[in-house]
């Protein structure tokens, strides 16, 4: 009996190491396999969390728009063909049920084996808090985007539409890695400066824009404390609970450490102890941009290079789960926003998956009720930001994933058009446009605006069907040619000499000239020469017409000019414009700025003391500007397969930097009149300079004099 329980023990022990041994290795593995999800679940989820964070004045303050949550029961499926049983390391999220060969056991354990045999697996998952995933890793069975995801299941393949690819990451590689568990990561930071006030309050300055986690420090007595966060020292100072739109009043405990639950944005904060209650010091959790830079520029001006870093740390601060459009007020991500965050992240972050997780945060899901953000134009943005991000990354593999959601959004679109085939102000569909100094005429006709941009989309539609040989781009690629060929003869006014904002419902031109569709004008082709440079002389250098105040606009409003070949007037600008942010004090970069606004006026916005926005996605446009039209690298095939560099110094002495593309990146550097361009790895490209041009093989230094 003695000899028996001795041997009971060391097997048990064996049996035990065994099992951690395989624990450990289950929990290391990578081997190719990886998490997988039905395509954009994950982004909903994410979104919305983070979407849910908002407070304003002590509040919560949830989207007003319709929002859609990640399925929660995906099959998930793959045909094998085993010669022999398939032993298969397995963990998932939620429920899980595997199928396909006869009476397979359920999913009782992290180890699953399958039987030999030729069949479809399908993996059954169910999760109502997060998103359904499974990783399986195996010899040959292995999750990756080779799986389709389905949640319609039982329905699966009815209607002709064949289930989408999974989609996946690689960074998600072992059990451990699951998504649903993925946090951004912090790092300590202090205060530039601490002084007390009013008596026991703390007035710290952490010495420019940031964003994390408040920590207060030797907390003695309990009971309240309010804590105002301000991106400027008026705000931060502010008692009026419908002043500073960031506040929160706070629990506490004795300790040395209390950390706010949830993370915001500030450069000032004001800790407002309640009676009983004292505070030593504050400090802070900043919560990081998940993503390093791989961009860069310098040049020089020192006033241009500072410009370059405040809109890099502009993006970075804006860059969290997904894109959000401002660190202190909405941290909601706005199609039309984002667009713009996307082409500037391509020339700072390079390629990467925020930009496919926003975009289809963006989208959603079905059925449709109203635009994206509940805007007309924010709906054509997303679908040019679809094909943008193909062209910059290559990711054939999204544009299969995401393309049936294209045609239900564009199907939608296409029903809410008038008899014409315009868009028009109908269905409560709200035309953005732009914040302006005056009222925008966009009720009671169609606007050039939207016309031009629905032809944008469509055409962007089109292209996305011809890349991964989907049917229809001929019926939208034709709908696109009607609506453009009416553009110009319907809104432009030959004694303005330009186009004109509205055509009313009677047929006639609304008397607002504006600067919106003459630009677009300038950047899609629709002038010819004389309109071109009647455009330029009536609008663009006309002052008496309506300017444009937010970076937003003022990203198209450059851009045109920059296609136009005129990159020293848009370096005045950029230099006058973001260099006036400066000059006031900016440590990011705004969502308006008007010079003629001084004092307190400077922050008021929406019709509150502090409702502007002084970290703004939008604001941070020079990144994209200079990476596309001063060192001049763009994509001319997918992925940067084939690129062009055609560099332009716009005043400049010298300039250098580099552009970050899917196989590393491309180095431009202009002195003493030599343009030289390093290609990346893989890729050829184009230098063109002083009207010359040389190939640039992947990997090439080349020179022109």
């Amino acid at each position: 009996m003695k000899a028996k329980t001795r041997f009971s023990a060391l097997r048990l022990f064996r049996q035990l190491a065994f099992l951690a041994a395989a624990a450990a290795a289950f929990a290391a593995c990578g081997d190719g396999a990886s998490w997988i999800w039905y395509p954009g679940d994950y982004a909903l989820w994410r979104g919305n969390d983070l979407q849910a964070r908002r407070i304003e004045f002590g509040g919560g303050y949830p989207v007003f728009w319709a929002s859609y949550a990640a399925h929660p029961l995906v099959d998930f499926t793959k045909s094998v063909d085993l010669k022999a049983p398939e032993t298969v390391d397995i963990a998932w999220e939620g429920v899980c049920r595997i199928m396909g060969h006869g009476a397979m056991p359920g999913v009782v354990s992290n180890r699953f084996v399958f039987p030999a045999g030729k069949y479809t697996i399908t993996a059954r998952v169910y999760s109502q808090g997060r998103p359904p995933a499974l990783y399986l890793n195996g010899p040959t069975i292995k999750t990756d985007s080779s799986w389709r995801a389905d949640w319609r299941v039982a329905a699966s393949g009815l209607g002709g539409i064949p289930a989408p690819p999974a989609e996946t990451r690689p960074a998600f590689d072992a059990p451990s890695k699951r998504p649903a568990v993925c946090v951004l990561e912090t790092r300590p930071a202090e205060p530039a400066a601490t002084k007390t006030i009013r008596g026991n309050h703390l007035f710290a300055d952490f010495g420019r824009e940031t964003f994390g986690f408040l920590k207060l420090l030797g907390v003695s007595g309990k009971g309240k404390v309010r804590i105002v966060y301000g991106e400027s020292e008026p705000e931060a100072l502010c008692e009026d609970p419908a002043g500073p739109d960031q506040w929160e009043l706070l629990d506490v405990e004795p300790g040395e450490t209390f950390r706010a639950p949830v993370a915001r944005g500030w450069r000032y904060v004001h800790v407002i102890p309640q009676e009983g209650v004292s505070v030593r010091a504050v400090a802070m959790d900043e919560q990081l941009c998940p993503l390093a830079r791989a961009g860069a520029f310098r040049c020089s001006d020192p006033l241009v290079n500072r410009i370059w870093d405040v809109s890099a740390r502009t993006l970075e601060l804006t860059t969290r789960e997904i894109f959000i459009e401002g660190v202190k007020r909405d941290r909601w991500t706005w199609s039309g926003d984002a667009r713009q965050s996307y082409l500037m992240s391509y020339y700072l972050f390079g390629s990467q998956d925020l930009c496919k997780d926003s975009l289809f945060y963006q989208r959603g899901g079905d059925p449709l009720v109203m635009h994206i953000n509940q805007i007309m134009d924010y709906t054509f943005y997303w679908f040019m930001s679809v094909r943008e991000y193909h062209q910059y990354t290559g990711d054939r593999l999204f544009l299969e994933q995401v393309f049936d959601r294209m045609v239900s959004l564009m199907d939608f679109t296409i029903s809410r058009l008038d008899s014409n085939g315009r868009p028009h102000n109908a269905y409560n569909d709200w035309m953005f446009i732009d914040w302006a100094p005056q009222p925008l005429h966009n009720v009671g006709g169609v606007t050039s605006f939207e016309q031009m941009l629905l032809v944008e989309a469509l055409e962007a539609l089109a292209d996305v069907a011809d890349t991964i040989g989907r049917p229809g781009a001929d019926a939208w690629r034709t709908r696109a040619k009607k609506l453009r060929s009416e553009i110009v003869p319907l809104f432009w006014n030959a004694e303005k000499g330009a186009l004109m904002h509205l055509l009313k419902d009677d047929g006639t031109l609304d008397a607002q000239l504006t600067r919106y569709p003459n630009m677009f004008g300038l950047s899609w082709g629709y002038f010819d020469a004389a309109q071109r440079d009647s455009v330029l002389k009536n609008v663009i250098f006309n002052d008496s017409v309506m300017k444009i105040q937010t970076p937003y606009m003022r990203f198209y409003e450059l851009e045109a000019l920059c296609t136009l070949g005129l990159q020293r007037k848009v370096m005045d600008e950029i230099r006058s414009y973001w260099g006036g942010m400066l000059n006031e004090g900016a440590t990011s970069f705004w969502e308006l700025y008007n010079p003629d606004e001084k004092g307190p006026l400077k922050y008021a916005m929406y019709g509150r003391p502090f409702g502007k926005s002084l970290c703004h996605a939008w604001g941070a446009s020079p990144l994209y500007l200079l990476g596309r039209y001063y060192l001049g690298v763009s994509p001319t095939k997918p992925g940067f397969e084939e690129y062009a560099v055609r560099p332009d110094l716009g005043g400049l002495e010298w300039m250098e930097g580099s552009v970050p593309t899917p196989n590393g990146a491309i180095r431009v550097s202009v002195r003493n009149g030599a343009a030289t361009a390093t290609g990346p790895a893989k890729g050829r490209g184009v230098l063109v300079w002083h009207g010359k041009s040389l190939p640039i093989a992947p990997g090439e230094t080349v020179t022109i004099r």
